[in-house]
């Protein structure tokens, strides 16, 4: 994943309860050879690189397909994936691009497709235009290549060309490297966006007049979007060690291991080229009784979400711990409730500042991840040295919760234990929706703690249970009052348009707050295109200011990842989520 892409934002919150009495855990994973079994958290819609933002996807996809550049698992450094080395930057200061900067990549001459094809620049600027084609569901993806202008192909290397940028921008070189590429023969079989230029697709970014090719962008992304290119074995297919071998529904997603791949003679070089494995099992386990059978019998040899009283209670096992590691990660997420700004009731700042002042944060650090996390002020992680550690955060205060209330015109006038005010002419009662994801048991539990305290100030709060696809649905609608998510990030900077700016605030895009604000939409700007380290930590501080104030939602903790991994292996820990690199399990 590249910068700030949230990856299924609620499925990085659903923490299993796992059952650990067993008395005899016996490791059947014994004799599978060289098969690692992964457990899922869910079941992946898709595996398109392009319009999936799921976590549980992209954990399938990195075996699939590779970027131009990767971050390093264990320091985290933008590294050299598919490329060369690290682009080379250059100032153009002739011609009509006169004034840009130009970001030169060059493929890996022994990169190649699965029929033996090279990867070359077409492959990548294919990928470039399936995602700025508006047709097609990517826009937390074009969020994050609004500086592009055009790509520029070597006449001379197929292989090599020059990405020009129209701006400055801190992400420059993540955003347009930790892409995943497609292979045009393959994706494009047509060649319907053979004849679209990228510099025509980048103006139809800012310009909603210019020339948009609606025809062959809608039959393009017909097609493209189709079952076939999502998860069908032949039809997946990328320039990764493993392929898509098959898709059983609700049972397993099996990879094989390419013979005879072009990235082996990288194996020592680079843990992203190491492929030991044969075969990668997926499995999709949501119900807590069969994740808890799956561990007891060793038939799992990853697993990550695990429930944090069942993880503290599994390691104490001595007979489970003979079987399995148990280790903690970084999991580069902040866990918050959200809230709707758009809705009548939470439009006041005063109200989305009330409902703050009835979390405990503490304790909801032992309720939704046992303790396996800290307090977090902000959008953005505290491991970040322009984090605001200064900050203010939530607390419990139910009195001042019902003075800003009340402040904000909201009185109990019918005597109905429920606070009211009119609203367009309309009386209109403070009951707020809170969905939350119906697998996520500390979820639920928090919501039942904050309708505890919120009734006490006369707010109603509702809880709905949705399955995970409704709730993304519901999310997309704004059809809702307050949910419970986590924004998962990526080692690099933090680029907050996607959560943040107004610009975002569409179906596909990640402003699911609704949260438009023209002071931070220009505090977005100047951070996304200023370069010198100190005046950009300024900005981000008086940006994290300016939320605390706004309180477009609700920021709790900052959590560290679970996860048990099969002693029949030697598994490093790493610093990227899952906290495990399964392509590098070695059979002891």
């Amino acid at each position: 994943m590249n910068n700030n892409r949230t990856v299924a934002w609620f499925f990085t919150l659903i923490l299993v309860g796992l059952l650990v009495g067993c008395t005899s855990c016996k490791n059947e994973s014994k004799g599978k050879g060289n098969t690692v079994t992964i457990r899922l958290a869910g079941e992946p819609e898709r595996l398109n690189p392009v319009t999936t933002e799921e976590a549980n996807a992209t954990q399938i996809m990195s075996h699939i397909f590779l970027p131009l550049l990767d971050f390093d698992p264990k320091t985290l450094e933008l590294m050299p994936v598919l490329a060369k080395n690290r682009p080379l930057v250059v100032n153009i200061d002739t011609g009509a691009l006169k004034g840009n900067l130009g970001y030169v990549y060059e493929i890996k001459d022994e990169a190649t497709w699965d029929d033996g094809k090279p990867v070359t620049a077409a492959d990548y600027i294919f990928t470039i235009k399936t995602i700025l084609n508006k047709k097609v569901s990517a826009s937390d993806y074009r969020s994050t290549l609004d500086f592009i202008s055009d790509i520029i192909p070597d006449p001379q290397n197929p292989k090599k060309f020059t990405i020009v940028a129209n701006k400055r921008y801190i992400l420059s070189e993540a955003a347009s490297g930790n892409i995943l590429v497609l292979p045009e023969n393959v994706y494009d079989t047509e060649g319907v966006l053979k004849n679209v230029r990228i510099a025509d697709l980048a103006k139809t970014m800012k310009d909603t007049t210019a020339k948009s090719f609606d025809a062959a962008l809608s039959q393009f992304a017909t097609t493209f979007q189709s079952p076939k290119f999502q998860k069908e074995k032949g039809s997946v297919i990328g320039c990764g060690a493993y392929s898509l071998e098959s898709w059983t529904a609700g049972q397993s997603i099996v990879l094989n291991k390419k013979s005879n791949w072009w990235g082996d003679k990288f194996a020592n070089q680079n843990l992203l080229f190491t492929a030991l494995p044969d075969k990668l099992i997926f499995k999709p386990v949501k119900d807590n009784a069969t994740v808890s059978s799956l561990i007891q019998n060793g038939e799992l040899d990853a697993v990550q979400g695990i429930g944090a009283k069942d993880f503290a209670t599994m390691k104490k096992d001595e007979k489970l711990a003979a079987t399995y590691s148990f280790e903690t990660a970084p999991a580069l997420s902040v866990v918050y409730i959200g809230l709707n700004c758009k809705d009548p009731k939470l439009s006041d700042k005063r109200v989305r500042k009330a409902l703050a002042e009835l979390i405990d944060v503490p304790a909801t650090i032992k309720t939704l991840v046992g303790g396996f996390g800290e307090p977090c002020n902000s959008p953005f992680i505290p491991q970040r040295d322009y984090y605001n550690k200064d900050l203010k955060g939530a607390e419990l205060n139910p009195d001042k919760a019902k003075q800003m209330l009340t402040d904000a015109g909201w009185k109990d006038t019918n005597g109905d234990s429920t606070i009211d005010k009119t609203i367009g002419g309309k009386k209109t009662e403070m009951v707020l929706r809170y969905i939350y994801a119906s697998s996520n048991e500390p979820a639920k539990n928090l919501g039942l703690i904050l309708q505890d305290q919120a009734k006490k100030i006369g707010v109603k709060i509702e809880l709905t249970a949705l399955e995970a696809k409704v709730m993304l649905e519901s999310m997309k609608k704004r059809d809702f009052d307050l949910f419970i998510s986590a924004a998962n990030y990526a080692p690099s900077l933090d680029d907050p348009k996607q959560f943040w700016a107004s610009s975002s605030n569409t179906p596909d895009g990640g402003n699911r707050f609704q949260f438009e604000n023209t002071e931070a939409d220009a505090l977005i700007e100047q951070i996304r295109t200023e370069l010198n380290p100190d005046k950009r930590r300024a900005l981000y501080m008086q940006f994290q200011t300016l939320l605390a104030q706004e309180q477009p939602a609700i920021f709790l903790l900052a959590r560290q990842e679970r996860i048990a991994v099969n002693k029949r292996f030697d598994a490093p820990v790493v610093a990227r989520r899952p906290g495990y690199l399964v392509n590098a399990f070695k059979v002891k």
